[in-house]
């Protein structure tokens, strides 16, 4: 049974100042645990430790690999080239590995359920919080039926008769049935998943290499080819910088490991672990293949014919097929749906365990925050299934198009999301500093520091601007859309953030007079919470101590 919480707007910020006194429960019950020391993460959170080190090792190395990289890739290829495709991704991909070694971090020292958005309600704002956990639901609840759409297109590319509509409560109803078995069924599903996305990425990638050398009659490309002749870098600073709409679409999912640390045996040990997997994730799983893709198909490749008809293909099918080879592409393809659906699944898994933690902070219906004895948040995962029906859409007139929107939805809130956590890291640091508190008390201390994060706030806060800008630019596409939905196509994200991180201020304002307005944006650096030590020398958060210690692994 869920424990009973206030509402959201009954919070006060100043529930957020450091205390001596290790008691959780010496906080007021008006004072909800949002804004405090005490968060959800420092209760009991009603879900189970079932995930194992095993299944979170290969969670984070194929896991929440999606459309962004098989199928939003091709986008990018034709927008920037292969130059500006490989170097936006690089980017990128520098920037994650960052954030995900601040995440580590803060993981590490707070073990919580909510994870990035409840460190932005210790370390930013309740309101920024806020802002953050629900800019977060809102796009993986979203992107469950985006990328069953995403299922339905990659399947036209057999031009069988089949309706796509028929396909979606086919996918609808197995993604509901691998979670309604609880977190164990769901890592066990992602560990195969992984391992088969893993394993269709490697034989692309040898693949390619011999298309490359020349090894097939009808090679797309040969060596550096495609690079040559000012072909590298297509649409100059316009087709590059419209690369990161992909690219953070792609990296999507790699920050979902601080929501799976809260179903995990143990919690401390695998979040600094799977930080450092994900170097290994973004060298094999993505910059590798995209590297090749660039060197065996050209962006105009897609103009022609057999891959104009589709709106949507992989480039990696594409440049299988190209080069004719037989059977592969097929292969390929084959195995590019069961990797969406791992998507699909890691989206319905994320959406789920959020609006369970939202709620059980008091930042939503408290029916949410209800989970059966067995850990299972049942009421979460149907409203998950009731928004996976948007997916129907895809039979309408015009209905492929919900890619694109979502596709730039989705991106927005990724940079969101890893700016917050980038931030939080700054100001944990910045706070211990302050409160003459040293790194070396953490549990676990990013490898590339503070400097890391400021490194890849920089990057992401730059991706941000690129998004407005390129809102701005007419679309290095042609597209049937206005230039107004263009537009607003590419500031939606920014949007949905504003409204929620707003709507919460001013609400929580009007309700509480005694806090001035610059604390209610940014909580004081003297005023954050900062892990308390434990008598064996190890950070505990609000007296609790980790389950390792306590022996109860």
């Amino acid at each position: 049974m869920a424990p009973k919480v206030r509402s959201i707007f009954k919070i006060d910020s100043r529930a957020t100042a450091s205390s001596t006194n290790n008691d959780a429960s010496s906080i007021a019950v008006g004072e909800q645990v949002e804004a405090g020391i005490s968060t959800t993460g420092d209760q009991h959170t009603g879900l189970k430790e079932q995930i194992s080190t095993r299944q979170f090792i290969f969670m984070a190395l194929g896991g929440s690999i999606g459309a962004g990289l098989f199928i939003a890739s091709s986008k990018g290829l034709q927008q920037g080239g292969p130059g500006g495709l490989f170097f936006a991704f690089a980017i990128v991909g520098l920037a994650v590995w960052l954030t995900m070694c601040a995440l580590g971090e803060l993981s590490a020292s707070f073990p919580v359920q909510g994870s990035f958005y409840d460190f932005s309600i210790r370390f930013i704002s309740p309101s920024w919080g806020f802002a953050m956990g629900w800019n977060y639901n809102i796009n993986f609840m979203l992107i469950v039926p985006f990328e069953i759409t995403v299922i339905v297109l990659i399947e036209r590319y057999w031009g069988t008769a089949v309706p796509g509509v028929a396909l979606v409560p086919i996918f609808i109803i197995g993604l509901f049935a691998v979670h309604v078995f609880g977190a164990r069924w769901y890592a066990e599903v992602e560990r195969a998943l992984g391992i088969a996305k893993i394993l269709v990425l490697m034989t692309f990638v040898v693949t390619g290499i011999v298309i490359a050398s020349g090894g097939t009659r009808e090679a797309g490309g040969r060596g550096f080819e495609n690079w040559r002749n000012n072909q590298a870098f297509l649409n100059g600073g316009p087709g590059f910088i419209s690369v990161f709409v992909a690219a953070g679409m792609a990296y999507g999912g790699t920050e979902m490991l601080g929501l799976t640390v809260a179903e995990c045996k143990q919690p401390r040990r695998v979040m600094p672990l799977a930080s450092m997997l994900v170097i290994a994730r973004l060298l094999i799983c993505y910059l590798l293949p995209l590297f090749v893709v660039g060197l065996v198909l050209k962006p105009s490749a897609f103009d022609e014919p057999q891959f104009a008809r589709l709106h949507a293909i992989s480039p990696f099918v594409a440049a299988v097929a190209k080069a004719g080879i037989p059977v592969l592409p097929h292969v390929i393809n084959g195995f590019l749906i069961a990797a969406v659906f791992s998507m699909a699944s890691a989206a319905f898994f994320a959406s789920s365990r959020s609006l369970t933690a939202l709620c059980r902070q008091g930042m939503g219906p408290g029916v949410f925050a209800k989970t059966t004895e067995g850990g299972l948040p049942r009421n979460s995962l149907l409203a998950v299934l009731f928004v996976a029906q948007l997916a129907w859409i895809t039979g309408a007139p015009k209905g492929d198009y919900i890619f694109e929107w979502l596709l730039a939805l989705a991106s927005t809130s990724n940079f969101f999301t890893w700016l917050s956590i980038c931030i939080c890291h700054i100001r944990l640091r910045r706070a211990m500093k302050r409160q003459g508190r040293s790194p070396q008390e953490l549990e676990w201390r990013s490898p590339t520091g503070v400097w890391g994060s400021y490194i890849a706030a920089i990057i992401i806060l730059s991706c941000l601007v690129a998004l407005i800008v390129s809102a701005a630019l007419p679309p290095v596409i042609p597209t049937s859309l206005s230039n107004g939905e263009h537009v607003l196509q590419n500031i939606l994200g920014f949007i949905v953030v504003f409204v929620c991180w707003a709507g919460h201020l001013i609400i929580k304002a009007r309700r509480d007079q005694g806090t001035s307005w610059r604390e209610k944006i940014l909580i004081p650096m003297d005023q954050l919470a900062l892990p308390q030590l434990d008598a064996g020398g190890s950070p505990a958060v609000g007296g609790v101590e980790t389950r390792e210690k306590n022996g109860r692994d």
